[in-house]
């Protein structure tokens, strides 16, 4: 792994939860997608919580 001082957290922040489903849309293989779309689901828990007030 390349010595960066972006990690994985902070650069998944920047994904909106539209940039997620594109990737998804896109992605090569069953695997790929699943990823996607757990992502997506986590910036859906994120947004609810917010709106919830947690």
């Amino acid at each position: 792994m390349k010595n960066n001082n972006e990690k994985l957290y902070d650069i998944f922040l920047n994904y909106s939860y539209n940039d997620l489903m594109d990737l998804f849309r896109k992605a090569k293989c069953k695997e790929e997608q699943d990823f996607y779309a757990m992502l997506s689901n986590l910036v859906l828990q994120r947004e609810a919580e917010k709106v919830i007030g947690k």
